[in-house]
């Protein structure tokens, strides 16, 4: 970053390579749609070359890149379409061996309740675990990224999975 703050472009290119899968999951998990997913992830890299001077040396990139991309995603307008739509893009399973069958069907009927309960969780509770427990970004950048304290995001995330469980647990019943 501190080489794209003094003008070399070319090092854009590398961060870009670098994030942009981890910033296209973050928006297809967020928005359930792939194409205003890779059309965010491109204008977060728009925003990083704009606004590059703004960039702290003391700041970790990961939660100022995030910073970028939740700004992005809260000013964004458009409606969001099914989360089927998105679930049945995210569990593409291919080709099945006969064998697998019955294993394959068991990982995506999982996969499914759990996107489903994620569905459930208001969009800061489903922020904060997408976050914290997808993207693994320790509680201390998340803090700087959601503007609060470190001990805040731990009882976020806490209450989220608590009733992440709760809501998964209805879906079995």
């Amino acid at each position: 970053m501190q080489q794209l703050q003094l003008g070399n472009f070319q090092a854009a290119a590398q961060l870009f390579e670098r994030w942009k899968l981890v910033l296209f999951n973050f928006f297809l998990r967020q928005t359930g749609d792939r194409e205003l997913a890779e059309d965010m992830t491109q204008s977060v890299f728009e925003r990083m070359i704009k606004y590059r001077s703004t960039y702290k040396i003391e700041l970790a990139f990961r939660a100022w890149i995030f910073q970028i991309a939740r700004n992005l995603l809260f000013s964004n307008q458009k409606k969001r379409q099914s989360r089927a739509k998105a679930l049945a893009g995210l569990i593409n399973p291919g080709p099945q061996e006969s064998d697998r069958i019955d294993l394959e069907l068991e990982r995506k009927e999982s996969k499914a309740k759990l996107w489903r309960a994620m569905d459930g969780l208001a969009p800061d509770e489903r922020e904060v675990l997408l976050l914290a427990k997808i993207q693994k970004i320790p509680y201390r950048e998340i803090g700087e990224i959601l503007n609060c304290r470190e001990g805040t995001v731990k009882v976020k995330v806490h209450r989220a999975m608590s009733k992440l469980k709760s809501i998964f647990v209805t879906l079995e019943e």
